[in-house]
């Protein structure tokens, strides 16, 4: 199962208002219920105070959602039917300094954590 995208301006505040978080690494997670759908919603974010240069806050992002399709598709059950938002809140001044490696771990750390919580 692949997360489909989380879009709009109050789709995102209403996740980090009255979600849940989970922080992992330089990662923050921000997870509600999905009422709408059994699919679940991924938005990634880099704020610009984090990584002034718009190469380096698209390179984190790019790998951000790629490394949460490598995770969703190992939790597919466990994380089904949610919105979720992630947002970076350290980043490297070079875009050349980001790994996929890097963001993988944080990113299934975070995502395994919210897999044990939503099952309880």
């Amino acid at each position: 199962m692949v997360p489909g995208p989380l879009k709009g301006y109050k789709s995102f505040e209403t996740v980090l208002r009255s979600g849940r978080r989970v922080t992992s690494g330089p990662l923050l997670f921000a997870v509600i219920p999905n009422e709408d759908s059994e699919q679940s919603l991924l938005g990634v974010g880099v704020p610009k105070r984090i990584a002034p240069k718009a190469v380096v806050r698209n390179r984190i992002k790019r790998l951000m959602r790629e490394s949460a399709r490598l995770c969703f598709q190992d939790l597919n059950s466990a994380l089904r039917g949610i919105r979720v938002v992630c947002l970076c809140r350290q980043a490297p001044r070079q875009a050349s300094n980001v790994r996929l490696a890097d963001i993988h771990k944080y990113m299934s750390i975070g995502l395994q954590k919210l897999a044990r919580s939503e099952t309880r």
